[in-house]
């Protein structure tokens, strides 16, 4: 903004209250469109960025809806891992079969939420739908830590089964506890991730709302 001095010198008090109220008014006018401009810009960011969110959200809502049932299936796996070593240290002859374990890993994502932030746009938003958006993608980030934690539970589990490929007579009753340790440290981490699972279909319904 700019102030220009008067085209010609001030004589009279009113003509010097006539220039303060002309600077004045403009000055006034100015913040006003200013502020205008502002809100506007501030409106059209907070707008995109609900938008963008809510999509982020609901495609990570159907990721994780995918997600659970296979979750409850790999629970079913560890567990059956569980109950066979159980029962070959009850009985060496008995079959050992279908022992396996199979791991996948699901991508939640953060962009939409992490672009909000940088730009300023969550500042504007009122605090109850930030609260909902802050809890959700907090859960999404302990749902990513506990699969990043599994990676290195798979390797010990895949590790300690690969004794069962030798002579069964042979094997040391250690090498089936550890194989059966590594199973329930599994079967936790997945029991886990189902709790987290189910409280995020929650909050993604919440904060879609």
């Amino acid at each position: 903004m700019e102030i220009h001095t008067p085209d010609k010198a001030i004589h009279t008090k009113k003509e010097f209250l006539f220039h303060m109220l002309t600077v004045v008014l403009g000055i006034l006018i100015a913040l006003a469109l200013d502020g205008i401009v502002t809100r506007a810009h501030h409106r059209v960011l907070v707008r995109e960025a609900r938008e963008n969110i809510a999509t982020e959200l609901r495609n990570n809502k159907e990721t994780i809806q995918k997600a659970l049932p296979e979750i409850q299936d790999k629970q079913k796996q560890a567990q059956h891992i569980i109950a066979t070593i159980e029962e070959y240290e009850k009985n060496p002859k008995f079959e050992v079969k279908d022992l396996h374990y199979n791991f996948e890993s699901y991508d939640l994502y953060f962009t939409a939420w992490k672009t909000a932030s940088v730009s300023g746009a969550v500042t504007h938003l009122n605090y109850e739908e930030l609260k909902n958006y802050t809890d959700v993608y907090d859960l999404q980030q302990d749902f990513m830590t506990l699969q990043s934690q599994g990676f290195s539970q798979i390797g010990d589990l895949v590790a300690a089964m690969h004794v069962l490929n030798r002579d069964r007579n042979k094997i040391p009753l250690e090498r089936l506890d550890d194989i059966q340790r590594a199973a329930e440290r599994i079967l936790l981490m997945q029991k886990t991730l189902e709790n987290v699972s189910v409280g995020l279909v929650q909050g993604y319904e919440k904060a879609l709302k």
